[in-house]
């Protein structure tokens, strides 16, 4: 079978049924599942190598799925691709292709269905249609269906209610037409017909903006029962219509279950008759041509019929019409038929005792109580609730047309809906609940491949995740040289990994270099494995118990793994080389070499570092928000002061510890300053003094006219302390510690520990101990994060790290000097500053937190942190817009004229702050912005930007905002 992927949604139904057919037949089945033929996107387009794959042979007939693959091509080029599987039998499914059999649904007699149900059972005359893409063939005999249905009913087709075809499938061009439509007529359709399901969803989207209901004022009928679809079970809301901008804003297809009424489209019935054709076909048995599967008609509340409650729509047969001549026998059998085999675990003659009680209206216990078994009976068998809906709704018309007491029907119905809508609702959470669990495991199933960094990690992952997934077998095959040929990778089946099989090349076409061993007939799914601009191979998946779009997510995890363990190897490989050439230089480059390669470990190391704590400041900024919060609002004698009191300064510590992450990441926001270094160590000499302790030391030596520095005054701080920390630990016994500045001067030859330094002036901070020193291994890892001599529970390994970060970030240079038994120092070299040494007045902090009335766009894409800081900005008088990222934030600017002040994230997807703002200053240019951040990034923010580093008080938050407010005035 050909398909574009994912498979899901008609995709996954079509694939279940031709996989059905096929089992039923005893063949085995290979879905080769790429994308569109001529996808736009060269990347997606990079799947289609596995259609190379399909060759005489080894594949005995193919379905494809025309209408699928064929979207970005015409019917000749779509042809043309047919063409190069011949010999193959080809069985077309939903579009003719060539004179191979054809499977299409009835496009024509669906839609005839669907108008008709409007003009009979609602009454409907003046009916608009909405049409699809003319290239699409079954929206061309839609349409006709339509003019069938008005035909026979003797109604004329008014070309002012039928939209012109329109140029895909996108919703928002239904809207728009119909809009129009709406503007132009004297008076508004009694219904409309869509061509499908996203269709149907915007119209009723433009109805609803041109103040009519549905289905009070207009009806709207729809196709193909896509599930993907949602409307929030009709409940639209349509803002008031812009005057200019996409019409995207107000069709949303994701919004919750519609209760459309539409014409199931029969993609599985579709997959299965494919299937067997193509079984015919290679048996040499004849085929027909053209292979047409019904429809059926699906009531929801869209068109105006009885909601079936839940949200949940009932099938319809026909026109829901009662022949005259039927009886209650007939009706029991439309019973048994509605639920199918199931049914069987009932009891004998069931359906003729449920007839007879719910024609007994006037005592509805006795059939309630009786219905409430059979329903609970027939879903412990598998039987859905759902298929009760079409049954039931016959028999509830077979009671009236039999002239019973309609009340009594009626309220015995309703109480039925209520019975059924439950027993769907509890399906629906068992199904959700199994989703959930289903996407969790493969979350963590791709996590542990993507991160596997050569071929052993990456078996290792997939032989213990294959089985939690439910996936009995996966066969992994990379090219050789070229393409034609293919090797194991891995291969995995029947519950074991087959090592002896990796040695063996074979013809890609081939699929596998040998049989595959199995006790029935197979179902496998075969993917292309591909990075940004190669073929790296395919993957060939055994099918379990998980739904088709599972094999997809791993196969593209696979890739990623791929690509990773190439890039390894190829980085190795070089570092290889590297050290090849580097035993042939002079021994003088040995240490320039052993500085880079530790520069590149602690790079690796600080991104991980960094992106943590970086998460964890986002955290913080919610737990200390909130417990700030709540002091607030407790008086000093409340009983839960003192817990909330602990959480706040568990929230500091840890927001410390966060500091310290980020300053050895480089990834710190820093406020650097001109700052006079010997001022500095004389202001925290006393802390220094009790820091160490009475049996050490503390000698200074602060020479005048040492220039200032360019550094973060806390953060220089930090440095000061942790080195002295040290520096006490290394002296249990007591000793000296030495503290000196001086003005040097650095050249490109200065033997420091951090590489690509900048030569020229700096100031030396330089440490000192008396204690016991340290060993060349020892002082070769000693600024590595997490690294510590001290015993477990004593240290972080985080304090000489975040000086290096620090002094790093500062642009500045680290060196250390030690020995066993002969002390250490450690000297760092800081920047010289440019401005004079004056230090920079410091902000005095508000009494109490100032307040505003202004409206402040809000721009976060963590939910809790946009909470938090919303609530703080409200409680102080502001009203506050809050958007999740760029894109919806310049949505917002552009309906909203009234903002006075941008507070946003640096870093969000889709569109982060600094290209937010900038866009924004093209229109508005003296918006003032606030940057909120908890690292620096790689964004450009300009000279004047003001950010606030997270985790912020709520005092700092509103002292910035207000200062930023009344500069803007």
């Amino acid at each position: 079978m050909i398909t574009a992927g994912p498979l899901i949604e008609l995709a996954g139904e079509q694939w279940q049924g031709v996989s059905d057919g096929v089992a039923a037949a005893g063949c085995d089945l290979v879905c080769f599942v790429g994308t569109e033929l001529d996808h736009p996107d060269r990347h997606k387009r990079q799947a289609n190598a596995v259609y190379d794959l399909i060759a005489p042979g080894r594949i005995d007939a193919l379905v494809i799925w025309t209408t699928r693959i064929s979207q970005q091509i015409g019917e000749a080029a779509m042809r043309e691709f047919a063409e190069r599987y011949a010999p193959i039998p080809i069985v077309s499914v939903e579009a003719h292709l060539a004179d191979w059999p054809t499977v299409v649904m009835d496009n024509r007699g669906g839609m005839d269905q669907a108008v008709s149900h409007l003009i009979e059972v609602h009454g409907h005359r003046r009916i608009a249609f909405v049409r699809g893409p003319l290239a699409h063939v079954g929206a061309r005999d839609r349409y006709q269906g339509y003019v069938d249905a008005l035909t026979r009913h003797g109604l004329a087709v008014d070309p002012d209610l039928v939209t012109a075809p329109a140029p895909s499938w996108d919703p928002a061009a239904a809207a728009d037409a119909v809009a129009a439509m709406l503007d132009e007529a004297a008076e508004p359709p009694d219904a409309f017909a869509a061509a499908n399901d996203e269709f149907a969803l915007g119209v009723v989207t433009a109805v609803q903006e041109a103040g009519l209901r549905t289905p009070e004022d207009v009806a709207v009928v729809g196709y193909d029962n896509h599930t993907c679809i949602r409307s929030n079970d009709l409940g639209y809301q349509a803002p008031a219509r812009p005057a200019s901008g996409s019409v995207h804003r107000r069709v949303n297809i994701d919004a919750g279950t519609p209760a459309l009424t539409t014409v199931r489209a029969p993609f599985h019935e579709m997959g299965r008759r494919a299937a067997e054709l193509a079984s015919a076909l290679v048996r040499g048995e004849p085929a027909p041509v053209l292979e047409v599967v019904p429809t059926e008609l699906v009531v929801g509340r869209s068109c105006g019929c009885i909601p079936s409650g839940g949200g949940t729509s009932a099938p319809a047969h026909g026109e829901l019409a009662v022949p005259e001549h039927d009886t209650a026998e007939a009706v029991a059998a439309n019973l048994r038929q509605g639920l199918g085999p199931k049914s069987a675990v009932l009891p004998a003659g069931w359906a003729e005792h449920l007839v007879r009680l719910f024609l007994d209206a006037g005592r509805p216990e006795g059939f309630l109580a009786v219905f409430a078994e059979y329903l609970r009976d027939s879903a412990r068998a598998g039987c859905a609730a759902q298929s009760w809906w079409a049954p039931l709704f016959y028999l509830r018309r077979f009671a009236l047309v039999r002239g019973i007491d309609e009340g009594a029907i009626e309220d015995l119905w309703l109480r039925v809906q209520l019975m059924v809508s439950d027993v769907v609702e509890r399906e629906r959470t068992f199904e959700y609940l199994l989703h959930e669990r289903q996407d969790q495991t493969v979350r963590e199933a791709g996590q542990r491949l993507i991160v596997s960094r050569d071929v052993a990690e990456l078996t290792g992952a997939l032989v213990a995740e294959l089985p939690r997934m439910g996936i009995p077998g996966c066969h992994v095959m990379t090219f050789e040289s070229t393409r034609e040929r293919a090797r194991p990778l891995m291969s995995y089946e029947n519950g074991e990994l087959r090592p002896e099989l990796t040695a063996l090349t074979f013809r890609s076409t081939q699929l596998t270099p040998h049989r595959i061993d199995r006790r029935k007939p197979g179902n496998f799914v075969a993917a292309a494995l591909f990075g940004l601009e190669e073929q790296l191979g395919f993957v060939l998946f055994e099918v379990g118990a998980m739904p088709g779009w599972v094999y997809e997510a791993i196969q593209q995890q696979l890739s990623s793994a791929l690509r990773g363990i190439r890039m390894l190897e190829r980085e190795r490989q070089a570092l290889a080389e590297a050290e090849q050439a580097r035993r042939s230089l002079e021994v003088a480059h040995a240490e320039l070499e052993a500085q880079l390669r530790h520069a590149q470990k602690m790079e690796a190391i600080g991104h991980l570092t960094g992106g943590i704590a970086h998460d964890f400041n986002n955290i913080l900024t919610v737990i200390n928000g909130n417990s700030e919060a709540f002091l607030r609002r407790c008086s000093p004698d409340d009983p839960r002061r003192p817990e909330i009191e602990d959480i706040q300064h568990a929230g500091e510590r840890a927001a410390n510890l966060t500091r310290q992450l980020l300053a050895f990441t480089r990834q710190q926001v820093l406020e650097p300053e001109c700052l006079d270094l010997n001022a500095t160590i004389t202001e925290v000499r006393a802390m220094l003094a009790t820091l160490i302790g009475e049996d050490v030391e503390l000698a200074l030596d602060l020479p005048p006219h040492v220039p200032p520095v360019w550094a973060d005054a806390g953060q220089l701080e930090q440095i000061l302390f942790n080195l002295a920390a040290n520096a006490r630990d290394a002296m249990p016994g007591g000793g000296v510690l030495g503290i000196s500045t001086a003005d040097v001067h650095l050249d490109a030859r200065h033997p420091g520990r951090i590489t690509d330094v900048r030569p020229g002036d700096y100031v030396a901070l330089s440490v000192s101990d008396t204690g016991t020193g340290m060993d060349e291994a020892v002082q070769a890892q000693i600024f590595e994060p997490y690294f510590t001599t001290k015993p477990v529970g004593k240290g972080t390994g985080l304090g000489l790290a975040t000086v290096f970060g620090i002094v790093r970030q500062s642009g500045g240079q680290i060196d250390l000097t030690s020995a066993p038994g002969a002390g250490t120092t450690i000297t760092v070299y800081l920047p010289r500053s440019r401005t004079p040494a004056a230090p920079l007045p410091r902000a005095t902090a508000l009494t109490s937190p100032p307040r505003g009335s202004e409206t402040i766009l809000l721009v976060e894409d963590d939910s809790q942190v946009r909470a938090v800081t919303r609530h703080s900005l409200e409680r102080s008088g502001y009203a506050v817009i809050e958007a999740p990222n760029g894109l919806q934030a310049l949505k917002l600017v552009d309906t909203h004229d009234d903002i006075d002040l941008i507070v946003t994230d640096v870093v969000m997807p889709k569109m982060g702050g600094p290209e937010l703002a900038a866009t924004v200053r093209r229109v508005q240019p003296g918006l003032p912005v606030l940057y909120v951040s908890g690292c620096t990034t790689a964004e450009e923010l300009d000279d004047t930007a003001v950010l606030l580093a997270k985790p912020y008080a709520e005092t700092e938050l509103l002292d910035v905002v207000r200062r930023l407010l009344d500069q803007a005035v």
